[in-house]
């Protein structure tokens, strides 16, 4: 008798969440204030909660991936453009800030990244390549903030490290409506498969 270890054999799925932290969603957050589409955000934070508790009754693998820095951002060194630069500005991801908006807080036995910092990618400097792979976890759904930016560059990462990637983008939010119809149209065919929270709450799995 020969046993079988394909893919699709032993294939498990995870719901991947990026930095649903008060930052982002908490009125009070220093980045909050950017998004433009406020509709957007309210839709994406409430989707989040549906998808989120529907994967935990589903028994589907969690991870979520948080920003977690130190007031020097020695971490970020001395970055002359793009993120490296404005999240000092903005003084994004310290104490409270850093902290879990209320009901996205890690369940247990649901897998924390906390060491990333300064990637906009869930993959840059982390395990979660290594844990995704160790636990034979080959499609993948993201969501979070913000969908331009730090889901975006996951995408296009797991991509290129061969995962099959769906964005659950209302469950994501982007600053304006534009950039969300432009992921949409520009990007996501390229690199994944763009499902609504309906859609993953009504798929069998």
């Amino acid at each position: 008798m020969t046993t079988q270890n394909t893919n699709e054999n032993n294939a498990q799925s995870a719901l991947i969440l990026i930095e649903y932290q008060n930052d982002w969603l908490s009125p009070q957050g220093g980045i909050n204030p950017t998004f433009q589409d406020r509709e957007q955000l309210e839709t994406a934070i409430a989707n989040s909660r549906k998808v989120l508790a529907e994967a935990r009754r589903r028994n589907i693998e969690v991870v979520h991936v948080t920003m977690v820095l130190e007031p020097a951002y020695r971490a970020l060194g001395k970055g002359k453009y793009g993120l490296r630069t404005m999240i000092p500005q903005y003084g994004s991801f310290l104490g409270e800030q850093a902290e879990f908006f209320s009901g996205f807080e890690p369940a247990d036995g649901e897998y924390l990244i906390s060491e990333r910092a300064g990637g906009s990618s869930a993959f840059a400097a982390t395990t979660l390549d290594s844990y995704l792979r160790n636990n034979r976890i080959y499609d993948i759904y993201v969501m979070g903030f913000a969908l331009r930016q730090c889901v975006e560059s996951t995408v296009r990462n797991a991509h290129d490290l061969g995962y099959n990637t769906n964005v659950i983008y209302d469950a994501s939010a982007a600053f304006t409506k534009e950039q969300q119809t432009s992921f949409l149209s520009d990007i996501i065919p390229f690199y994944g498969n763009a499902v609504t929270a309906q859609e993953f709450l009504q798929s069998q799995e």
